[in-house]
C-alpha cells in the first residue's frame, strides 16, 4: 500500500488521510494476500442486473446455475453464482439475518449446498448502513453475528454495499476494517468485496478487502466510458488478491434490464481483461446471444484477464481529452455523465512469461485507424519486433518491426491483441 499524503490526500478528501496512515500501520500487508482468495479476478454471476429486487429466489438461482453449466461457462472459469440485494427481509430472534422464506424455502444454507454441489462457489451481499440499497436489513452494529451466520451459511464471497451508510472516508474505513476482522475471525475463506463508489478506496484497498468498486454502476456507453477513465488512473493499487473493480459485464442481449450495443459490450469485456477487473455477468444466461456467449466465452481473453503476473494494464497511448477524476467523479455522482470523447486509445497489460496483451479502442463514432507504432514496440521491450496474435479472430498476424496499424470500428468498438517477441537470431 501506498501512504496517502500530498495530491493522493486530494483525491479523497483530507478528512481520509489520517486515518489512511492508522489503517495501514495497523496492516501492512495486503488482506487479499492474506485471507487466502482472489490471487486472480473472480469469475462469474450477479443477480442484479439480471433479476433485481423482485426475481431473486433459490428457483432462479437453480436455473441459473444449471444455464452456466449446460452453456459451458462453468468450465471456463464462472465459478461464482452472487445473490445481490433484496435477499433478507428481517432478523430472527438471534438477530440473525433472516431470508424470505417463500423465495428461500430451504434457507440460504439450502441455496448454498445445492450451488456447491455443482462445482459453484456461493456469493451474497450486505451493507455496511442499517439498510440496504433495496430497503433490506442492512449490517450495522451486526457486523459479527452476520460474519458468523455468512460462514455458517457456507458463503465464499461477500459484497458489502454502502447505502444508508456513513458517507464520511474515516466511518466507511473503520466499518469495512470491523467486516475484515470479523470475516477473518470465522475461519473461512470469503472473498471481500467493497462496493463505496470512490477511487479512493483504491490507495487502501489492500489493506480492507479482495476488490473495491471504484465508480457507479455500469448502466450504459457513458457510464462505461467513466468507469474506465478513472481506472486508467488507479492501475499501481490493483495486483493478486486486491483488485480494482469497475461493475459488472452488461452484454448486448435484448431483453435485458441494462445492455450495450455488440461492439460496446465486446469492447468493456476487452477492456476488464486489460484492466485485471472482475468477470460478472448479469444477464439471463439461459437466453445469453450468440454474440455474447462467443464474447464471455473466448478462452484467449480469459487467459489475459487470469493471467499470473496479475498486473493491472495501462494506457499506452490516446489522443482524448483529460479530465481529473474529481470531475469524473462529480460527473458520476450528479448522474451529469458525458458521452465518450471522439479520440482513440491503446491500452497494454504484461502477462506472465514477457508477452503483451494490447487493446486499440475507438469511442469516436466513426470507423478509424489506430496504430501501435515502431517506437511503441520498441519501448515495450519488442527490439526485434513482435508476432501478434488477434484474439477475436483467433490468428496469427505475422511479425511486425515497423508498427502495427488496424481499423478500428467506431461507436465504442476495439481489438485485442496478443504480442510475443521476436527472437533476434545471433
Amino acid at each position: 500500500p501506498v501512504l496517502a499524503s500530498g495530491p493522493q490526500c486530494a483525491m479523497a478528501g483530507r478528512r481520509a488521510c489520517a486515518v489512511w496512515h492508522i489503517v495501514l500501520a495497523l496492516a501492512p500487508c495486503a488482506l487479499g494476500l492474506q485471507n487466502g482468495v482472489g490471487s486472480k479476478p473472480p469469475m462469474g454471476y450477479s443477480t442484479w442486473n439480471h433479476l433485481g429486487c423482485d426475481g431473486v429466489t433459490s428457483e432462479a438461482i437453480q436455473k441459473v446455475a444449471g444455464a452456466l453449466i449446460e452453456r459451458g461457462l462453468l468450465k471456463r472459469g464462472y465459478n461464482y453464482i452472487n445473490i445481490d440485494d433484496c435477499w433478507a427481509v428481517g432478523r430472527d430472534s438471534y438477530a440473525r439475518l433472516a431470508p424470505d422464506a417463500s423465495a428461500f424455502p430451504d434457507g440460504m444454507r439450502g441455496i448454498a449446498d445445492f450451488v456447491h454441489a455443482r462445482g459453484f462457489k456461493f456469493g451474497l451481499y450486505t451493507d455496511r448502513g442499517s439498510w440496504t440499497c433495496g430497503a433490506r436489513p442492512g449490517s450495522a452494529h451486526h457486523v459479527r453475528v452476520d460474519a458468523e451466520t455468512f460462514a455458517q451459511w457456507g458463503v465464499d464471497y461477500l459484497k458489502v454495499d454502502s447505502c444508508n451508510a456513513p458517507d464520511n472516508s474515516k466511518s466507511a474505513i473503520e466499518q469495512y476494517m470491523n467486516f475484515r476482522d470479523m470475516l477473518n475471525s470465522t475461519g473461512r475463506q470469503i472473498f471481500l468485496a467493497l462496493c463505496g463508489w470512490a477511487p479512493w478506496y483504491a490507495e487502501i484497498g489492500s489493506a480492507l478487502g479482495n476488490s473495491w468498486r471504484f465508480a457507479r454502476d455500469v448502466n450504459g456507453y457513458t457510464e462505461l466510458w467513466n468507469a474506465v477513465s478513472i481506472n486508467s488512473r488507479l492501475g499501481r493499487y490493483a495486483g493478486p488478491g486486491a483488485w480494482n473493480d469497475p461493475d459488472g459485464l452488461i452484454g448486448s442481449t435484448k431483453g435485458t434490464r441494462v445492455h450495450l450495443t455488440p461492439q460496446q459490450s465486446r469492447t468493456q469485456f476487452n477492456l476488464w481483461c486489460i484492466m485485471a477487473a472482475p468477470l460478472i455477468l448479469g444477464a439471463d444466461i439461459a437466453a445469453l446471444s450468440a454474440h455474447d456467449m462467443e464474447t464471455y466465452s473466448n478462452d484467449e481473453a480469459i487467459a489475459v484477464n487470469q493471467d499470473d503476473l496479475g498486473r493491472q494494464g495501462h494506457i499506452l497511448w490516446d489522443n482524448c481529452p483529460k479530465k481529473s477524476i474529481t470531475s469524473l467523479v462529480l460527473e458520476a455522482s450528479t448522474s451529469s455523465y458525458t458521452r465518450p470523447a471522439s479520440c482513440q486509445q491503446i491500452w497494454v497489460r504484461p502477462l506472465q512469461g514477457g508477452d503483451m496483451a494490447v487493446a486499440m479502442v475507438n469511442w469516436a463514432q466513426s470507423s478509424t485507424d489506430v496504430e501501435l507504432t515502431a517506437d511503441h514496440l520498441q519501448g515495450l521491450g519488442f527490439a526485434a519486433g513482435a508476432r501478434i496474435r488477434d484474439l477475436w479472430k483467433k490468428v496469427d498476424l505475422g511479425p511486425f518491426s515497423d508498427g502495427f496499424r488496424r481499423r478500428v470500428e467506431g461507436g465504442g468498438g476495439s481489438l485485442l491483441l496478443r504480442l510475443a517477441a521476436v527472437q533476434l537470431v545471433v
